[in-house]
């Protein structure tokens, strides 16, 4: 007897404008592959040509009506055999459910054959993601080598038949195409977004991968309407359908949008699959991806200076909390798609062999500074994950991953570090005196690339451009993400040299230059450090940091003296004027406290200049030692005759940690003398006692 079911499906397949809604046929489809006996060949073939699904222009809620019908078939076929399996009437020959998958399976992909590319493209997907479920939810792994084969060279042929579309909607052409159009080509990419990643990754190299590269770049372009969705913000002047919002609506309606996060992952795989085939021109493909993207952000950038952001934040007539939110969805997804593609190159590259390497093509670094001019065009977004340094939450991990893999590749070349860090200037020049919260965003995030970066600086860099761009913040703590980051900057300079003493190394050191830059800057930050003492500034644990760093580096300029010139009297002059002049902060604030002057904000600087007195313990050599030390028992001892015995138990204890735990080995014998021979001159002055360092004293003890 006939299936009327069945009949009614297959006279809607064979209606072009049948008025049954789309997710009605199918379930039907999925229904009935899943359950026509003996196998489903002959329906899997009339889908795939059936006049519905052939209509054109062919629509992606058609071709997604197809790949899930595929899907679903699968997921019932799977119950169903397992059903038959477990009937009381089969019998010990009877098949296995996985071999009636791999059965059911071929019978389908057989059907499908003789279909359009696109469509046919679709229905494989839909099938392989099927399976691809039943080996993840039910670990049933299904042969589907030949599948995958299929998949392939289905997408090969919507290469071949429909790519021209795409590859000449570009340059002045765009512009006289509507924004959120989608081509048959873009739909043959969002349905291969949903299924290669499956393919074994050797099979996906018989396809032209430079060409598909370029086809997933412009679609991911094409999604964010190459940025230009902001560009008419500042021009709207009502709420009700503004050019913006109706760019907005279109954008996140278009198919593109709603499958930008595979379309981003299948981008970066075929990236890593081209660089490990075909290094040479996988590099050059990666850097062609890149170089499409950052106009992108670049054009965003514009416009969100330009006055969107102001439109957004504080226009009455412009601004809704529904397209206040819709802009943002859209620049966050945008990053995440940049991260994604940007990820996959970088990694890639890092493997490369410079072998592979042309005399005048890209290298690595080529892709590591146009990702970071990307990012850097993009730091008004990355603002709002907390930026690129961020360590009060997780963040956004993949994009800390991403930005410190392009500066680590940056750094292996000097020129383009230095070139990049001249760029950064030159941009920051234009935005010398702003304070707009997302200019100082793009500050914070220059300053962290060029913290990172200082090791590999020449002097005349450092001098022309990092500099400039970190002093005028030393004393500026307005905002704050800017402040820490330009001391980060000149505490990285000061790291950089101590780490070069050894060898006599000092990249800022130039032909002409007179003194070493490092050692011209020690009392300029001396006194820098102390003034941003007071409350509000660093907090005590980045001045001590900063402090101890500045002293390590001064006692490495003594180390680095020519010793046989006689140099041995003022080898450690630079450290000692750092301790003196902190001592004399320390002596003038005291006066202010003795004299009955003394406030509770100078008690705490007071306090706070105690303990950067400490932490520079460990950085003394021997030769300073004993004056720093008596200089520390003063302080321990006078606080300890204080009213305030928390803050002297804190300073005992920081005390007894730096010189157990942080001392060098030449010193630790001396500081921990010290420490035995004195420590009653102090402690005893604590009621509560001095916590950890008795904790310690006994194990300490027996190890001298």
């Amino acid at each position: 007897m006939a299936n009327p079911g069945y009949a009614n499906l297959l006279a809607h397949l064979n209606n072009p404008s049948t008025p049954l809604p789309l997710p009605t046929i199918q379930s039907a489809l999925a229904h009935h592959l899943a359950k026509l006996a003996p196998l489903p060949t002959p329906l899997a073939a009339i889908a795939v040509s059936s006049p519905l699904f052939l209509a054109h222009p062919f629509t992606h809620p058609k071709l997604q009506t197809l790949f899930t019908a595929f899907r679903h078939a699968t997921h019932l076929k799977f119950r169903d055999s397992k059903k038959a399996g477990q009937s009381a009437l089969s019998s010990m020959f009877a098949m296995s459910p996985r071999a009636r998958m791999k059965h059911w399976a071929a019978a389908v992909a057989k059907g499908i054959k003789g279909g359009k590319p696109i469509l046919r493209l679709a229905c494989y997907g839909g099938l392989l993601a099927g399976l691809e479920d039943l080996k993840i939810a039910k670990n049933l792994e299904i042969e589907r080598s030949k599948l995958e084969d299929e998949l392939v060279i289905a997408l090969a042929e919507c290469m071949d038949t429909y790519s021209h579309s795409a590859s000449t909607s570009s340059g002045w052409e765009t512009e006289f195409q509507p924004v959120g159009d989608v081509d048959t080509m873009t739909l043959a990419l969002i349905s291969a977004s949903q299924s290669l990643a499956l393919v074994v990754p050797r099979k996906l190299k018989v396809l032209p991968l430079s060409m598909l590269l370029g086809l997933l770049t412009f679609s991911v372009t094409s999604a964010f309407a190459s940025g230009t969705f902001l560009s008419t913000a500042s021009s709207s002047t009502s709420r009700e359908a503004t050019p913006t919002s109706t760019t907005l609506r279109t954008i996140n309606n278009s198919p593109l949008m709603e499958f930008i996060a595979p379309i981003s992952k299948l981008t970066g795989l075929i990236m890593t699959t081209l660089c490990d085939s075909r290094p040479s021109e996988g590099i050059s493909a990666a850097a062609a991806a890149l170089e499409a993207l950052r106009p992108v952000a670049k054009s965003l950038e514009s416009d969100w200076m330009g006055g969107a952001s102001v439109n957004l934040a504080g226009n009455e007539n412009l601004d809704t909390p529904e397209r206040t939110v819709s802009v943002w969805t859209t620049l966050k997804t945008l990053l995440f798609a940049n991260i994604m593609i940007a990820d996959a190159a970088l990694s890639s590259a890092v493997f490369i062999p410079p072998a592979a390497y042309s005399g005048t093509g890209p290298m690595p670094s080529t892709l590591a500074v146009t990702v970071l001019q990307t990012l850097s065009n993009l730091s008004f977004v990355v603002s709002q994950f907390g930026g690129v340094t961020t360590t009060a939450s997780p963040g956004f991990v993949e994009l800390k991953k991403t930005f410190y893999l392009a500066l680590d590749i940056l750094a292996k070349s000097e020129d383009e570090s230095g070139r990049f860090v001249r760029e950064l200037y030159r941009e920051w020049q234009g935005y010398k005196e702003d304070l707009n919260p997302d200019v100082q965003a793009k500050k914070a995030y220059a300053l962290t690339c060029i913290e990172q970066l200082v090791p590999v600086l020449t002097g005349d860099y450092i001098q022309l451009y990092a500099l400039p761009l970190a002093l005028p913040q030393l004393s500026d703590p307005s905002d704050r993400e800017v402040y820490e980051s330009s001391h980060s900057v000149i505490l990285a300079l000061f790291a950089s040299h101590a780490d070069h003493h050894a060898t006599g190394q000092d990249q800022t050191t130039a032909p002409g230059q007179g003194p070493r830059l490092t050692e011209r800057m020690v009392p300029f930050y001396a006194h820098c450090l102390i003034e941003n003492s007071i409350d509000g500034r660093l907090n005590t644990p980045q001045l001590r940091l900063a402090f101890a760093s500045l002293v390590r580096s001064a006692c490495a300029s003594g180390h680095s003296l020519d010793l046989t010139r006689g140099d041995t009297a003022d080898m450690y002059a630079l450290a000692w004027y750092c301790i003196d002049a902190l001592l004399a902060a320390i002596h003038d604030l005291s006066l202010s406290r003795d004299s009955g002057r003394s406030t509770s904000t100078v008690d705490e600087q007071l306090h706070r200049l105690h303990l950067t007195l400490i932490s520079v313990v460990p950085t003394l050599p021997l030769k300073l030692l004993p004056r720093v030390l008596d200089e520390v028992k003063a302080v321990l001892a006078g606080h300890g005759a204080q009213t305030d015995s928390g803050k002297a138990k804190e300073l005992i204890d920081a005390t007894f940690v730096e010189i157990s735990e942080r001392a060098g080995d030449r010193e630790k014998e001396y500081v921990m003398r010290w420490w035995y021979d004195n420590r009653s001159s102090f402690s005893g002055k604590v009621k509560e006692g001095v916590g950890m360092a008795h904790a310690h004293d006994s194990e300490n003890q027996s190890r001298l």
